[in-house]
């Protein structure tokens, strides 16, 4: 069984051949698959870890290329599911003038990855995992909100290091109080928390990074870390609070930076739980160490086209820091 498994979206991403224009301006697509607990799951495998992925897609086109790829990056598939009776969820994605992407998803009503049921997950495969990962976006609809909940509750009730991703979406919620309470719901169900500094003021309504911080622990988590893009990431766990310098790159697609830095802090993490030591109580250099790897990771991923096929190994990231 993977000791890494996520839940949540797979879909493909349309992503806009042109550079810096909304998406009612640009002229074509690219595809490739994506949804970024899928993409976390190929993170993790690329790294050399065992991973698996929960979810659905439709029995199209589309579904079979998001399984066939993530089974190319080894991901284990066997908990995602293909449904005749949906269609495969899709995402069109273009990075605007001020490089700041547009979305705009096809999902409502139709997309796939909503028509999770929990009895359609193998509760043992959570069971024998030591890393479960989750993002806000499977708190949109029903029944994968319900799916999700009841499979964190494994989680939690078999002691699995838990993570989230808030990764706000504001075009998939209804209204964004909605979406600001089920985020602060998923909370109190993780571990460790990513986010970006944007969506950390969007939760907390603070732009400070130490007060935001300090106000998601109260929550739960014992562990956040904040990424500011191309500027710098802060960790925060109630005892020590760390920013590191974002690694300098030429940027080519940004599309999964932040999936494939959750996967490298992942792996980071699911290294200690092998070696028995403490996950929490870190020293400073040892939260460095975790930051820089997952730093890496973001930054080889952006400088490439797409996001699983861009995705680095771990001998890529240590060759990467070796250099820097």
């Amino acid at each position: 069984m993977p000791d890494i498994v996520t839940i949540g979206e797979a879909l493909i991403d349309f992503l806009s051949i042109d550079a810096n224009v909304s998406l009612e301006n640009t002229t074509g697509f690219t595809i490739a698959p994506g949804g970024a607990p899928a993409n976390v799951a190929a993170a993790v495998s690329r790294l050399g870890e065992s991973s698996g992925f929960i979810g659905k897609v439709g029995d199209d086109s589309f579904g079979r290329k998001i399984k066939n790829t993530l089974e190319e990056a080894g991901v284990d598939t066997e908990n995602l599911i293909i449904d005749r009776n949906v269609n495969t969820t899709l995402a069109f994605i273009a990075i605007d003038e001020n490089k700041k992407p547009d979305y705009n998803f096809y999902r409502n009503h139709c997309g796939a990855d909503l028509a999770l049921r929990y009895d359609e997950i193998e509760e043992g495969y959570i069971f024998d995992s030591k890393i479960f990962h989750f993002g806000s976006l499977s708190f949109t609809g029903e029944p994968l909100r319900s799916a999700t909940l009841r499979s964190i509750e494994v989680a939690r009730g078999s002691n699995k290091l838990i993570s989230f991703d808030p990764n706000l979406r504001p075009s998939l919620w209804e209204n964004l109080d909605d979406a600001k309470a089920e985020i602060i719901n998923g909370l109190q169900y993780a571990d460790i928390v990513k986010l970006t500094d944007e969506e950390l003021v969007f939760i907390t309504e603070t732009p400070s990074i130490t007060k935001g911080t300090d106000i998601l622990l109260k929550y739960g988590p014992r562990a956040v870390i904040v990424t500011r893009g191309p500027k710098s990431c802060f960790y925060n766990n109630g005892d020590i609070f760390v920013e590191l310098p974002s690694f300098t790159v030429k940027a080519v697609d940004t599309t999964g930076g932040g999936d494939a830095f959750v996967g490298g802090i992942l792996v980071k993490f699911l290294g200690r739980i092998k070696d028995e030591k403490t996950l929490f109580s870190l020293e400073k250099e040892e939260i460095e160490d975790i930051l820089k790897f997952a730093q890496a990771c973001g930054a080889i991923t952006v400088t490439r086209k797409g996001v699983i096929p861009a995705l680095p190994t771990r001998d890529e990231v240590l060759k990467f820091l070796e250099k820097t």
